[in-house]
């Protein structure tokens, strides 16, 4: 579906040449085993956001449109942003987001016109991009009053087994970092200027997963992937020895939710 004449502005950003250092091509077929976010939570957070049907919302990073779907759910007019080709062909092909349009993009630059949307969403995607330039595109593109979001799911990290995989990987990558993916935006947020009302929300669920599903999983998690290197088939293979036989598990997550209003 192309876009109206009216939702852009200059030259889309040619699939090739958006490419990050943070390179999802060899991730995307994996990346659909991720759990999905507490629907309950993102609902209720657009709730409160008091967001009308059919406002505007712009999904940055929105990979294979996992968090694209909840908001097409809830009966908003969603433009994808994605600047892989691979991720934004299997989110073009998921049934859920199929209401959305899909763009090749970057969060920093975005070719959508001033003022023109209610919320800009980031799904596991604020880590990825530099902070202050894509909250500067937020805030050009944002009308008054719209709203900034990010979410991530977060593995509970106090679950006994939780705690056996975060010593597995400890072992195999001593100084290994979650990064900003488990930190909270807030510094970043205020600190730009152009944002008020921080809030923060959270919920906790358990997802019940094929253990293989949960392996391949594992073989879509970027930050793992960068940091290991050559130990990264090590790190899966003492993961799947701590899975034993078990062909179900249950694996605590929680989906946490943070917004802030243009001022």
């Amino acid at each position: 579906m192309l876009l109206d004449d009216g939702d852009i502005h200059g030259p889309h950003v040619p699939a090739a040449a958006s490419e990050r250092p943070w390179d999802f091509t060899e991730l995307a077929d994996t990346y659909d085993f991720r759990p999905h976010y507490d629907a309950s939570i993102v609902h209720d957070t657009l709730d409160r956001l008091q967001l009308a049907h059919g406002d505007r919302a712009i999904d940055v990073g929105a990979g294979t449109g996992k968090l694209t779907s909840l908001l097409c759910g809830h009966g908003l007019d969603v433009i994808a942003v994605e600047p892989n080709a691979r991720m934004r062909a299997r989110g073009m092909a998921n049934p859920a987001a199929q209401g959305a349009r899909w763009i090749a993009s970057r969060g920093e630059t975005l070719p959508i016109v001033a003022s023109s949307a209610a919320i800009v969403t980031f799904g596991s995607s604020f880590n990825v991009v530099q902070p202050r330039d894509a909250l500067d595109e937020c805030a050009r593109v944002l009308r008054h009053g719209g709203a900034w979001f990010a979410t991530y799911n977060h593995r509970d990290l106090n679950d006994p087994f939780q705690r056996e995989v975060e010593a597995i990987i400890q072992r195999q990558i001593p100084a290994y970092d979650y990064g900003r993916r488990r930190r909270s935006p807030e510094p970043d947020v205020m600190a730009h200027g152009a944002f008020a009302a921080f809030a923060s929300d959270s919920r906790r669920f358990i997802a019940r997963v094929r253990a293989d599903e949960w392996m391949l999983a594992w073989s879509s998690h970027a930050t793992l992937q960068r940091q290991a290197g050559a130990h990264l088939p090590a790190v899966l293979m003492d993961i799947a020895r701590a899975i034993g036989e078990a062909e179900v598990l249950e694996v605590p997550y929680t989906t946490h939710v943070w917004t802030a209003t243009r001022r």
